[in-house]
């Protein structure tokens, strides 16, 4: 095995060309020859007896990366950042390898939070912008800027697609239930003339109808005025989701700051990140029970539509 580079184990000095060395044939230890004989025995001989044995420094190094080291700590800002990162990505201090530091500064769930450059110690509305983009946990990059912007501008409007077309998965992904709610229900409601003429079509054409046969004419004959209700409803329902398009991002800004409030109140001491990870984030299960609720809604909604025009028709 070559030496060179490694330390002695008694004196410390590192082996270079030419160096007399000798190694411990117990624990591979290596001495320089002089050294060995100045102390007669292994500088390591605490080793003797034992499973443990000598590793050279790559050894060491490479089991270090492996096993225990996943971060480069910032030394301004002791947050966590990877490897190969330049930079810290909380405050922007430089990492060289002296910024490394303890690994029980590692973070919760070992993922490190990006905050894009901003002060993470920043007023966001009474919480720091660390906390607002811990509990938004997933698509920060598109989040925070926006929040940021938000707060020093006072602006509300910004454009957010999936609550365009789905605000009801959107509103309950990120765990916002009244507007989940509300939302479905307004949809709901406001497409029930359009599937009403639908089905009118379908008895009037096909053998089979959800309807009886009397109301269906009925509904029929009144067929202008339905076709009325459904353009207005259709309108409508387009207004509200392009309001739900440009405020939402908005309504979830004043959950995450309302929401760190609460988890702040309620919290003993200090609060820590992992209370702040399980409050946040997404919840993709929410938009299995929305979809569900909005089938159970339909069908209630539809009930309620045939029992309506019987009464008016």
């Amino acid at each position: 095995m070559n030496f060179i580079g490694e330390k002695c184990a008694a004196c410390g000095e590192v082996f270079t060309e030419g160096d007399d060395i000798v190694v411990c044939p117990e624990c591979g230890s290596p001495h320089h020859r002089a050294c060995y004989k100045a102390e007669n025995k292994c500088a390591n001989s605490a080793l003797h007896g034992t499973d443990e044995s000598w590793h050279s420094s790559a050894e060491e190094l490479h089991e270090e990366e492996n096993n225990e080291r996943k971060f480069v700590i910032c030394s301004a800002c002791h947050f966590p950042n990877s490897l190969d990162a330049e930079n810290c990505v909380r405050c922007g201090a430089d990492l060289s390898p002296d910024e490394a530091g303890d690994e029980e500064d590692e973070p919760v769930f070992g993922v490190p939070r990006p905050y894009l450059g901003f002060n993470p110690e920043e007023d966001m509305g009474g919480s720091p912008l660390r906390d607002v983009a811990d509990f938004v946990k997933t698509n920060t990059i598109y989040y925070i800027p926006i929040f940021k912007r938000m707060k020093d501008t006072g602006r509300s409007i910004s454009f957010n697609l999936i609550s365009f077309v789905f605000p009801p998965v959107y509103f309950a992904n990120r765990r916002m239930w009244f507007w989940a709610l509300l939302s479905l229900i307004v949809t709901v409601l406001l497409s029930m003339p359009l599937a009403v003429s639908y089905l009118i079509a379908d008895g009037i054409e096909g053998s089979y109808s959800v309807f009886p046969a009397e109301l269906i004419q009925k509904i029929y004959d009144n067929r202008h005025t339905l076709s009325m209700l459904v353009d207005v409803c259709n309108v409508a329902d387009m207004l509200i989701r392009i309001t739900f398009c440009l405020f939402s991002n908005k309504l979830y800004y004043r959950f995450v700051l309302k929401s760190l409030r609460r988890l702040r109140a309620h919290s003993e001491g200090e609060l820590r990140r992992e209370e702040i990870f399980a409050a946040g984030g997404v919840r993709i299960l929410n938009t299995l029970l929305v979809a569900v609720m909005s089938l159970a809604m339909t069908f209630v909604a539809m009930y309620a539509t045939y029992l309506f025009l019987g009464l008016i028709l």
